[in-house]
């Protein structure tokens, strides 16, 4: 390809250089493929914030982590461990904001048909007959706040627990899931919603129960019920 042109002109030929190239094609490439990507990474980062805000923290990565086995596939066993869970049977339940870490107890009903309390004061109750952590539905816990002599229980502190605080279920295996809290509630004694709080359906859930309220002579027990929900 010649460097110069000539043009004809009405008195004479000019010759004028070729404009000098200011990027190669190579150049020109390179720099809408990083517009693209750019464009790209910027969406994501709408969606991922809007998945956060709307379902929680995790529904960014879950959205997106296929995607990311395009450019990372060494990242397959990470991606699958976070996008699919395995149900587990809990032995410890942590929760760093009020102090709790406790060993389980695994618990049925009582005779009255009730869940049945952990026997030791330092222990958490969990209702091996509803659903594991991991699996659909509310894994239930259920710790005293004291005793009959009035020696403080595992859920003392549970009053104080707030939104946004963390809840470590661990199993025997070491598995570990951490939930965070979503709502507190507290019921009277014989009107708590049991169908929700018992869920075997829906999203993967802990909850934690005590006592609350005012003790009561007649029926030996506090008339109120402090519900604590965290969602995986």
């Amino acid at each position: 390809m010649p460097k110069r042109l000539l043009l004809p002109s009405a008195k004479s030929g000019v010759l004028l250089e070729k404009p000098p190239r200011l990027f190669s094609p190579w150049w020109r490439k390179a720099v809408l493929v990083a517009g693209l990507i750019a464009v790209l990474i910027g969406a994501a980062d709408v969606v991922t914030r809007f998945a956060n805000n709307m379902f929680g923290e995790g529904a960014g990565f879950a959205a997106f982590a296929p995607a990311i086995l395009l450019v990372e596939p060494e990242l397959e066993a990470e991606v699958q461990g976070a996008t699919t869970l395995a149900a587990f049977v809990p032995t410890r339940v942590a929760v760093p904001s009020i102090g709790v870490d406790a060993q389980v107890e695994q618990v049925g009903k009582t005779a009255e048909g009730a869940m049945a309390t952990p026997q030791a004061l330092a222990h958490v109750a969990w209702y091996k007959l509803g659903a594991k952590p991991g699996a659909a539905g509310s894994a239930v816990f259920a710790g005293h706040v004291n005793n009959a002599l009035g020696l403080p229980g595992v859920f003392k502190n549970l009053s104080k627990i707030k939104k946004g605080d963390k809840v470590s279920v661990v199993g025997e295996g070491g598995e570990e899931l951490v939930y965070t809290v979503e709502s507190i509630a507290v019921y009277k004694e014989n009107q708590a919603p049991l169908e929700d709080i018992f869920a075997n359906s829906g999203p993967s859930r802990v909850v934690l129960i005590t006592c609350e309220g005012e003790w009561d002579e007649a029926t030996r027990t506090f008339d109120k019920r402090l519900v604590v929900v965290a969602r995986l």
